[in-house]
């Protein structure tokens, strides 16, 4: 849907000039050429950003300005569209992808004791004496004609004795000629979904259809309407109260109705709804009919979570008591009478889940004595886990290990985001104060186009979740506060022992080096051919093995910078072509932080 939008997009700039898509925004022919030089995702993303900034404008405007303000009633949001309602009893949101109409059911097996009524095709095939194929709907009277035979009728007869009507007049009217009959086509029939409906009103359906039929056509019930007590009325009279946790939870169509023309669906209020929260399979809002108690309520939410439950929890139930205005909560054991209480509107079951029973696991890799996964209990630390794993080998560089944790990779990846959406935003604020002031845009197609490209890096980036961390065998027993709890998920990987330096950035060659005690980043940056133009020498930084970073600032005394073997060296670019657009700011700490996160993948590729 995305490829499809931004292809949609780009169309529409081909034939119609920018401006037109920006509304009100008066840009010149420059500033529409800029727009057309940046990726088409990224030009969609910072055009609405322009036209939500005077869009803001203009309604502030309109707040001082009008006096009266009319408002349109808003429109029913299509069920595949509306946001998932949290409080909604289970059953609601089966219906949210529910198909806008059904196939037709002429190709199906019918019943034998399907009901013939006015509509219905018949075809029938006679053989014999006479040969010959006749195909005849159901009059409003209930008859069909057939030649030399005349009018037979079928109202109020199902299909099997149907059957044998046509086939006893045949043989009585034709000698020697019998009888083949099909359902060629079925009839359709209107129903009436009335009460909180989805979408109530007259529905046009098969003759085969039922009321769980009548309810996927209509979209369901409303987030007030009732799942249990859905009422079937023909004539004037409930013939039949649905249930369609039966069809949901038991997968059972044992209660299903079938309609007929002239049937009428009423959806009333839900009258009980209670809370099933805790350590249940299902937890979630239910419908309970009359009579139902805390073990019925279990079982529609599946029960018990085995894995999170004990002996010991306690059912924890809350419930209002009018007479004392006050909410009232009950401690049950599991299996105890208390569970047979009734439950009534506004009722809370709750179920406490032991944190013992999670299994939660880390893995280790690279330079220990048996590198996998490890199972840990709370309370377990990393040097726990490392001694279970044997420790670290001859070869192993503990000053390199690289720690990675999913909750900060989630950070890392917002963080990156937010970023984009600000380069995005400083973007469309240049453009759109550079249209404000008469000859003070001096820019050329070229001027965001490494802004666009970090931009696309920046969303498409993936971080690690990098943690920097000590995990030195010996400071680890020392330091209590190094030894730090684990997390579910968390990662560990001890590098073998390094010999290169790597060299990125803006340098004539980047590569990667001998490590040499005796060098220092200046010997680096000159094996590597030394920095460029484009470089900015005040901004060059050491990223070490344990994922700490440090400026290199050259002095006049020529102090001694200490590069550690598999430290990077990185040499950020000059962001000076960007000082009159202020997104020199933002893109100078959005380099370091991608060019540490480059430098972690590539420890871990290593």
């Amino acid at each position: 849907m995305k490829l499809a939008n931004i292809f949609v997009t780009s169309s529409i700039l081909l034939f119609f000039p920018i401006g037109l898509i920006l509304g009100n925004i008066n840009l010149s022919g420059e500033q529409e050429q800029l727009l057309k030089n940046i990726p088409p995702d990224q030009r969609d993303s910072i055009i609405e950003k322009m036209n939500r900034s005077e869009q803001l404008e203009e309604e502030l405007q309109e707040v001082f300005t009008e006096e009266n303000v009319l408002i349109e009633r808003s429109k029913k949001i299509p069920l595949q569209e509306e946001e998932e309602c949290e409080e909604c009893i289970f059953g609601y949101d089966y219906f949210r992808f529910a198909p806008t109409t059904f196939a037709p059911l002429n190709n199906i097996p019918i019943s034998s004791n399907y009901i013939l009524g006015p509509g219905d095709k018949l075809e029938i095939n006679l053989f014999g004496t006479i040969n010959s194929t006749v195909s005849s709907y159901i009059s409003r009277t209930g008859e069909i004609s057939l030649p030399n035979i005349g009018p037979i009728n079928l109202l109020g007869l199902n299909f099997d004795e149907a059957i044998q009507i046509i086939k006893k007049r045949v043989a009585l009217e034709l000698p020697g000629t019998e009888a083949s009959i099909t359902l060629q086509e079925l009839r359709s029939i209107s129903v009436y979904i009335l009460g909180e409906a989805f979408n109530p009103g007259q529905y046009t359906m098969s003759g085969l259809s039922t009321v769980i039929n009548a309810l996927f056509i209509s979209g369901g019930v409303s987030e007030k309407g009732s799942l249990r007590n859905i009422q079937i009325k023909r004539n004037n009279q409930v013939i039949a109260t649905y249930d369609f946790y039966d069809f949901l939870l038991k997968g059972s169509l044992e209660a299903d109705v079938k309609l007929i023309d002239g049937d009428l669906i009423f959806i009333p209020f839900i009258e009980n709804k209670v809370r099933v929260g805790g350590a249940f399979r299902r937890p979630h809002y239910y419908e309970v009919i009359a009579g139902e108690t805390i073990e019925d309520v279990i079982n529609l939410a599946g029960g018990f979570s085995s894995l999170e439950v004990l002996d010991s929890n306690k059912v924890e139930f809350s419930t209002f008591n009018k007479k004392e205005n006050k909410r009232q909560i009950f401690s049950f054991d599991l299996g105890s009478d208390s569970l047979s209480v009734e439950l009534k509107d506004g009722d809370t079951v709750n179920l406490s889940s032991s944190t013992s029973t999670e299994t939660k696991t880390v893995t280790i890799k690279g330079q220990v004595t048996k590198p996998g996964e490890y199972t840990f209990v709370d309370g377990d630390r990393v040097l726990d886990v490392l001694e279970r794993a044997g420790g670290y080998t001859d070869s192993s560089f503990s000053e390199g290990a690289i720690f990675l944790r999913k909750e900060v990779a989630k950070e890392q990846k917002n963080g990156f985001l937010r970023s984009a959406d600000q380069l995005e935003q400083t973007i469309a604020d240049t453009i759109l104060a550079a249209s404000q002031v008469e000859g003070s845009l001096e820019m050329n197609e070229f001027t965001f186009l490494p802004a666009s490209k970090l931009i696309d890096r920046l969303r498409k980036e993936d971080p690690l979740g990098r943690m920097v961390v000590d995990l030195d065998y010996l400071n680890l027993k020392k330091d209590p506060y190094l030894n730090f709890e684990l997390n579910d998920g968390d990662e560990i990987h001890i590098p073998r022992r390094p010999n290169f330096v790597s060299v990125v950035g803006e340098v004539l060659s980047s590569t990667t080096l001998m490590y040499n005690p005796n060098n220092s980043v200046e010997d680096y940056l000159k094996l590597s051919g030394g920095i460029k133009d484009t470089a900015d020498d005040s901004k060059i930084f050491v990223v070490y093995p344990d994922g700490k970073s440090r400026i290199y600032n050259k002095n006049i005394f020529g102090t001694q910078f200490d590069v550690l073997p598999g430290s990077t060296v990185v040499v950020s670019r000059s962001t000076k072509s960007y000082d009159a657009t202020t997104l020199a700011r933002i893109i100078t700490p959005i380099l370091a932080d991608l060019a540490t996160s480059a430098a972690a993948i590539a420890a871990i590729n290593d």
